[in-house]
This record gives structure tokens, C-alpha cells and sequence, in this order.
């Protein structure tokens, strides 16, 4: 038995455009990002998705329910979805950040080093694995869309083995999708090539 997981990044926002740290703070969808989503629906419209799941942030739940009206499909949200806490990055601009010393290990590595105030790539990747383990065990052969964030995507990723040393801009455009599959059999999760 198994369970099929689209992994989606939502729709871009107003902070996305000027480039300026979200985390668990939230912005809008431009219109962009509205297309965006409905995009991504499209991609799914032949899959008989039995599911939208979506974080708990307003860009995610936005881009879910613009989904959920092409797709016809029931919505959830799930607050362990939400994206990695960057603590006092959250709400600055990347260019004023990136000269931070430990910059590049806390966003393109798999670390422990958290962000001031904020939660590590580890501890990110290790919630986002949990979240996604349950969801399929208590949703059996189906197939659910799941809208989050950039960052812990690659912080999942990270998690199931899938280094990089780009950051969650450079690896996931916004309305991105991935296939997962999640074995029931072996406990474990494989992405699609």
C-alpha cells in the first residue's frame, strides 16, 4: 500500500517578489501567485486528488483554496506544516542578512545552527517528516496535494537525504510540485525522478 503526496510551494507573495524573509510571518499572494496556483491545479486536474492539505500561513491556506475550486476537492490544515522559524530574520530583507556570519550553513546547509531566536534546518526537517509520516498513515491509497514553503521543503528534503547547498530560493520556484511517495510496507518515502 501506498500514499502519493504532491509536494507544492505556494503561490509567490508580496514579500517573495522583493525578496525579504517570510518564515512564520505572512503576505499576500500577488496576482502572479494567484496564477501560480491555479497552475498547479491544472498540473493535478487528471490525478483525482482526494485531498488538499495546507499549512496554517495565509499564502499556503490561499493558494489551497484556490486549488480546492478548480480541483473540487476537501481542504485541511495542518499547523506542523507551517514554514521554518528564521526568528528575527523573519520580516528582513535577504540582502541585509546575508552578511550574517553563519548565513550560508543556516540556509543552504542541514544544520543545528538556528537563525537568532529561530528553529534549526534539523529540527525543521525532522517536523516536516513527522507531519507528512502521519498524514499518509492516516490517509491509506489516497492522493493529497500538500501547499507549504520553500524552506522547509528543503529541510524535509535534507532530511530524507536530498542535500544541497542552494538555498529554497534557488531549489523551488513558487506553485513547484513534487511527487512523494510514502510505502506503507516499509515506512519509507521515495520521490519521484
Amino acid at each position: 500500500m501506498k500514499t502519493t503526496l504532491y509536494l507544492a510551494r505556494h503561490g509567490q507573495t508580496k514579500w517573495n517578489k522583493v525578496q525579504r524573509f517570510q518564515g512564520q510571518l505572512d503576505s499576500s499572494l500577488t496576482l502572479l501567485g494567484q496564477q501560480q496556483s491555479e497552475q498547479l491545479a491544472s498540473r493535478l486536474a487528471n490525478q483525482q486528488i482526494d485531498l488538499i492539505v495546507s499549512s496554517t500561513l495565509g499564502r499556503a491556506v490561499d493558494s489551497a483554496l484556490i486549488c480546492q475550486r478548480i480541483l473540487n476537492t476537501p481542504i485541511a490544515r495542518l499547523d506542523e506544516l507551517t514554514e521554518r522559524n528564521l526568528g528575527s530574520w523573519q520580516g528582513q530583507y535577504i540582502a541585509a542578512i546575508k552578511s550574517h556570519e553563519n548565513y550560508h550553513e543556516i540556509l543552504h546547509q542541514f544544520t543545528e545552527i538556528t537563525p537568532p531566536s529561530g528553529e534549526s534546518a534539523i529540527s525543521c526537517g525532522s517536523r516536516i517528516y513527522q507531519a507528512l509520516k502521519g498524514l499518509a498513515n492516516s490517509h491509506f491509497n489516497k492522493k493529497i496535494l500538500v501547499i507549504f514553503h520553500g524552506e522547509a521543503l528543503r529541510c524535509f528534503l535534507a532530511e530524507l537525504g536530498h542535500n544541497s547547498t542552494d538555498n529554497a530560493y534557488e531549489l523551488f520556484d513558487n506553485g513547484c510540485l513534487l511527487s512523494l511517495t510514502y510505502r506503507h510496507d516499509d515506512d519509507s518515502f521515495q520521490l519521484a525522478r
